[in-house]
């Protein structure tokens, strides 16, 4: 750790301590809040799409009353599922959402080992990962296959599979194409629509659209302030490309165009502190 990190005067300090235990009290108050989450309450929307599959019953249903209900992703994820479902399910559960728990741990410790700003990172991103995966929701995964996959050869396909659940991944090609990678950035639009279209398949004037419960949609509430973030965010991605900024940009872009306000996808943000220069690539 470099000697700069730190303060170098007593005002310094006091301030490093004010910031320190606001953080530290943030953190608590993030983490408090995760672990008081219902366990595994997104596994309810990917199970019960499978059991749809299995069944031949729609697979989009957009009079869901409650986010059991709510399935936005591409089928193969659905499909991927089936195998799952003819296990116990309170068993499944448990272990999928523990799967989260080590993505969510593994995504974040990298940061412990950056100094003071990768504490202060660490005490925010942390519990919004922990929360996501108490939830037993798919980001805290994504996000770990995106730290460690886009700069790799097989980047365009981790982008790919990111976007056809979250969508928002798609504009990490963004990166590639302003680097002047235009395979891999075609490859990547390309590898998306493979994994969309067979949603294609099932009837999509039931494809869910509205926020879930307890979700506020910015798109529906803020146009004029989301727009134009989103388009900001996707031009400085563009310019920063070339630069050691890049992925933190793309991550910043993915958060910003978000049409829905969920916490813990600001988690989105540890690809970019994470992900590889180009001169490092595997």
């Amino acid at each position: 750790m470099r000697s700069s990190s730190w303060p170098r005067s007593p005002l310094g300090w006091a301030g490093f301590a004010a910031i320190a235990v606001l953080l530290a009290l943030a953190a608590y108050a993030l983490t408090t809040y995760a672990l008081s989450r219902e366990v595994g309450s997104d596994v309810a929307a990917y199970w019960n799409a499978a059991e749809r599959l299995r069944t031949g019953e729609p697979l989009y249903t957009a009079a869901a009353a409650n986010a059991s209900d709510l399935y936005r992703y591409a089928p193969w994820f659905a499909a991927a599922w089936i195998p799952l479902t003819y296990f116990d399910r309170t068993a499944m559960t448990a272990v999928w959402v523990g799967v989260m728990v080590a993505a969510a741990i593994i995504s974040t410790l990298p940061l412990l080992r950056r100094g003071p700003a990768g504490w202060a990172a660490f005490a925010i991103l942390a519990p919004l990962q922990l929360q996501a995966a108490i939830f037993g929701n798919v980001q805290p995964l994504l996000v770990l296959l995106l730290m460690w996959g886009v700069e790799r050869r097989g980047g365009p396909l981790w982008v790919a599979l990111g976007a056809s659940l979250k969508g928002v991944p798609l504009l990490l090609a963004i990166v590639y194409a302003a680097r002047g990678e235009w395979r891999r950035a075609v490859l990547s639009i390309v590898l998306t629509a493979v994994l969309v279209a067979p949603a294609l398949l099932f009837p999509l004037n039931a494809y869910p659209t509205a926020p879930g419960p307890n979700q506020m949609s910015l798109a529906a509430v803020a146009v004029w302030l989301w727009l134009p973030m989103a388009i900001a965010a996707v031009a400085a991605t563009a310019a920063l490309a070339r630069t050691r900024f890049a992925w933190l940009a793309g991550a910043f872009a993915m958060v910003a165009a978000l049409p829905r306000l969920l916490d813990y996808e600001i988690g989105f943000l540890l690809v970019g502190l994470a992900a590889r220069r180009p001169d490092r690539r595997q």
